[in-house]
């Protein structure tokens, strides 16, 4: 992938979330009660190969977004939540897709502002 331009923010910003299956992850990880495996996370999202769900994961770890916890040795368990950064994208996400729906999109979906803003309660530190 090529670098993001260093002259530009939003280019940087935005190599961040771009791939089509980050923003889900993102969102599925707002919205679990608890840290997520590896399997419980992909079965959640349709549609993604194991290998592309791996190369999201390490890039958005890679980048602070989201943490990977080994919390046992054997067997080995790995879970995954969404950082403190990736939780301050959540309000940008929802502007992103409210733009996209009053812009682009209004004809082909709907924003569930709750899918991307979990309630307080969900929140896990």
């Amino acid at each position: 992938m090529e670098a993001p331009r260093r002259d530009c923010a939003i280019d940087a910003v935005m190599s961040i979330i771009e791939g089509r299956w980050k923003t889900v992850i993102i969102c599925k990880l707002a919205h679990a009660p608890e840290p997520m495996r590896y399997n419980q996370l992909m079965n959640e999202i349709e549609g993604i190969s194991p290998r592309i769900f791996t190369i999201q994961l390490k890039e958005l770890e890679k980048d602070g977004i989201i943490n990977r916890e080994i919390v046992s040795v054997n067997p080995k368990k790995v879970v995954y939540s969404l950082s403190d950064k990736g939780r301050s994208l959540l309000p940008i996400l929802v502007e992103l897709a409210q733009w996209g729906l009053d812009n682009l999109f209004s004809h082909m979906v709907t924003l569930d502002k709750e899918m991307l803003v979990p309630k307080e309660e969900e929140v896990v530190s």
